[in-house]
This record gives C-alpha cells, sequence and structure tokens, in this order.
C-alpha cells in the first residue's frame, strides 16, 4: 500500500463508519498459529541495531518485495546480488520470508517506463522472471505472495489479464519447487470491495494450485477493517479458502492525509486491537506495514500518509510509536487458544471487549472499554502466578496481584501470568471480570 493517489483516499470520507465490533462467540476458542505475527519491509540490512530490533519485536514473517525491475533490469542480464543478502540476513535472523513475485520492467513496454502491467504477449517475460527467482532462492524465501493489490493501480491491465497471470505464475512456482508454499490474491478493500474479481479469480480456476489467499483489509476505522475481513472470509469460505487466509498488509498511518489516520497516542492501541481481533476472526498470520516511518520525507507530497505507517520512527531513530504493543501481541498471541470473555458466557459488564489468549504455560488478558466516554471500574480475578500488567506505550512491567481492580478505558489493559490457566480453581480457569 503505498503511493497511493490522495484524490481517491479523499472518496474514504464519504463511507460510513461503524463504532463497535460485534464478536461472534466461539466456545472452544479459537487456535492461534506459533508464526502468527509479522511486519512488512522488515529486516534485510543486517545492521546489529536493526538485528537487535527484529529480536525484541519477535516477529515470524516479513514480506519483501523481489521486484522484476531490479533483478533483469536490461533484458536477457539477470542480477540478484541486490536481494541475495539481504534474504540472507532475515534467515540468519530467524525471521521466515514471504517473497512478493510483481511488477514490470521498462523493456517490455513500447516507449519504456512501468505501468503496473504485463501485456499478453510480454507474459512469458515475465514467468522467466519468476522461474528464475523462485530458483535462485529456493531453501530460502519461504513462501512466494503472486502481485499486490490487482483491484488496486498496483495492476493497470483487465482482470482477465491478471487472471491468467496468477494461473501461469502458480504453475511455474509449482514446477521450480514442488514444495513451494504459495499465495494468491493479494486484494486490497480499497473504496469499492472487489467482490466479483475476488469470485472471478477463484471459479477460473486461477487458485487450484494457490495453498493460501492474502488480503489487505485496509480500512478507515478497526471495527469497519474487522467487518472487511469477515465479508472477505464468507466469500473465499465458499471456495475452501476460509481458513486460509494471510493478512499480508495490515495498518494505520500515525500522520498526512488519509482518513483513516490516527494519532501517535492511539497508535500502541491501536496496534493490539486489531491484532486481538483479526486472531480471533481466524486469520492465520497477520503482517503489519511497516516496520519503519522513511528516513526522508516525500518530497512530491508532503503530507502523504505512506511516510507514517512504521510501528518505529525510523531506521536511524530507534524510537517506539508502537513497537512495544506489537512486542506484546508477538510474544503472548501466537500458539494459544483465543476465547473472547462475553456478557452471557461471562458475566462481564457489558461494553467491555475482553480476549483471553491461553497457552500451555502463560496466559494474557487484553481488554478495554468500547462504550461512551469516561471509564469502568473492573474487579478482575486471574489463575496462575507472577501476574504482570504490561504498559503498551513504554513497554514497563508491574507486578501486580491475583486480584485487582483497575480502570478500563480506550487504551487496552495487557496482563499476563504464568503456569497453566487451570491453575486456582475457580471458573474453570477463566479469568473472572466484574463491576
Amino acid at each position: 500500500m503505498k503511493n497511493i493517489p490522495a484524490v481517491c483516499l479523499f472518496l474514504l470520507f464519504f463511507i460510513t463508519s461503524c463504532s463497535s465490533i460485534p464478536v461472534h462467540y466461539l466456545p472452544e476458542g479459537r487456535h492461534i498459529p506459533d508464526d502468527f505475527a509479522g511486519i512488512v519491509h522488515a529486516g534485510g540490512s543486517g545492521e546489529a541495531e536493526e538485528v537487535e530490533l527484529l529480536n525484541y519485536l519477535g516477529l515470524s514473517w516479513t514480506l519483501y518485495t523481489l521486484d522484476w525491475y531490479w533483478i533483469e533490469t536490461v533484458q536477457g542480464v539477470w542480477n540478484f546480488s541486490r536481494f541475495n543478502s539481504r534474504i540472507d540476513n532475515l534467515k540468519a535472523a530467524g525471521i521466515k520470508v514471504i517473497g512478493l513475485l510483481a511488477y514490470d520492467v521498462p523493456w517490455i513496454h513500447e516507449g519504456g517506463g512501468n505501468h503496473r502491467y504485463v501485456p499478453v504477449d510480454k507474459l512469458p517475460y515475465f514467468l522467466e522472471y519468476v522461474r528464475r527467482t523462485v530458483e535462485n532462492f529456493k531453501g530460502r524465501v519461504d513462501a512466494w505472495c503472486i502481485w499486490n493489490e490487482p483491484n488496486f493501480h498496483f495492476w493497470t491491465g483487465t482482470e482477465d489479464e491478471f487472471i491468467e497471470l496468477s494461473r501461469q505464475t502458480a504453475d511455474v512456482i509449482r514446477e521450480t519447487d514442488s514444495d513451494a508454499v504459495i499465495l494468491g490474491g493479494s486484494f486490497n478493500r480499497f473504496i469499492f470491495f472487489p467482490e466479483k474479481f475476488i469470485r472471478k479469480l477463484f471459479e477460473s480456476g486461477a487458485m487450484e494450485k494457490v495453498d493460501y489467499v492474502a488480503f489487505h483489509p485496509y480500512e478507515i476505522t478497526i471495527p469497519r477493517a474487522v467487518r472487511t475481513y469477515e465479508r472477505f472470509r464468507k466469500i473465499v469460505d465458499d471456495y475452501g479458502f476460509g481458513e486460509k487466509i494471510w493478512i499480508t498488509e495490515m495498518g494505520f498511518p500515525t500522520g498526512g492525509l488519509y482518513p483513516h489516520r490516527i494519532s501517535l497516542e492511539k497508535f500502541p492501541g491501536a496496534v493490539i486491537k486489531v491484532y486481538s481481533h483479526l486472531a480471533y476472526a481466524g486469520a492465520m498470520n497477520v503482517l503489519w506495514f511497516q516496520l519503519y516511518d522513511p528516513q526522508i520525507r516525500s518530497s512530491t507530497f508532503p503530507f502523504q500518509s505512506e511516510d507514517y505507517f512504521g510501528l518505529v520512527r525510523s531506521a536511524d531513530d530507534h524510537t517506539s510509536k508502537a513497537a512495544h504493543a506489537y512486542r506484546l501481541c508477538a510474544s503472548y498471541m501466537p500458539n494459544t487458544t483465543c476465547y473472547v470473555l462475553t456478557p452471557k458466557q461471562d458475566g462481564i459488564p457489558r461494553s467491555i471487549q475482553a480476549f483471553w489468549f491461553k497457552g500451555e504455560n502463560s496466559s494474557a488478558l487484553i481488554l478495554w472499554y468500547d462504550g461512551g466516554s469516561g471509564t469502568r471500574k473492573l474487579n478482575i480475578r486471574l489463575p496462575g502466578t507472577d501476574h504482570l500488567r504490561h504498559d503498551i506505550v513504554t513497554g514497563k512491567e508491574t507486578a501486580v496481584s491475583s486480584q485487582i481492580t483497575i480502570r478500563a478505558g480506550r487504551e487496552p489493559v495487557f496482563i499476563t501470568w504464568q503456569g497453566s490457566s487451570d491453575l486456582g480453581g475457580f471458573n474453570g480457569g477463566r479469568p473472572i471480570i466484574k463491576r
């Protein structure tokens, strides 16, 4: 999601938003994969300070664009040197890589230039780029994603032309590496939901050799983003992909003119709310867009919100914008069972959103007040031992007792404890939250 025309984004102001999120109760909870958390454009430099940051954040995945332009700038001259060391750096840091296969080269177009489009008669050139790239990174790239946001300005051809590119690209990836993990779709919900395009891609047979479908549920509010994810899930579930969704981009900017920008003060809470909701909704993983704000702001459009999506201010200034909040999600959500505590099942007060991530040896309780203004006083009783309350802005940990009283507001409260969640002998091991 970059270089988005500002005039298009202002159209989003006319889309109505909703303030609350209805959560469908799952008695059995939702299993969260152990590689659930990722970040777009993370790592690659190999510099000690960045590696230290990545280790702290605890991400499992990053998405890296292996742009055709840089691999075959001159027709017939193949050069992977720009990417080899970066991929190796990521692997050395223990981070799995989604390789994005995308975009065009000037020499396939009459008159040159980049048009975000591969003409049908030039498709064999793109497929040769795919074959050589997959072959070069076999064993180093962990999953392959076919193109990026084809329903947006990243693809300027027809839907049928993109579908044919997708089908043949999946064929080539599978022929080159039979064990490859392949992602297709990579749709962005932007202004108009692309349901017809999504269904057309599946019904064409282009997804037959694809393992998972990628989606970017960008929206102007978190409730709308969750609803958009649910709508997408229902569509792809018709084709057996309802439990095979990877969120390869998701985020909110903290500046610029995009209508879904949020303040720096609310940014850490937004990260936690997004990860909580999408985890329970069934996303296999969620990659935040992105690690850093750029060091140099856009000169062509100084109010460009693309400059403000980072969890960290820049590669030079490692000040956290929401890095501590992300780390909590990456540390305590994966490899757990996520439950939503409800007024009916658990007797919690209405307008309290409460997510319980139950792990084998540790658990987390995340809650916030989702009603009107002000706060709500809550009495909480927790199982286990070694209870900690985490400051989502600073990362500071404070020891608390198993029975505490808090005031819940819009900013999420994040509490963790050790030991089996069945310890305590009350309420089946579930946290108890009362007024």
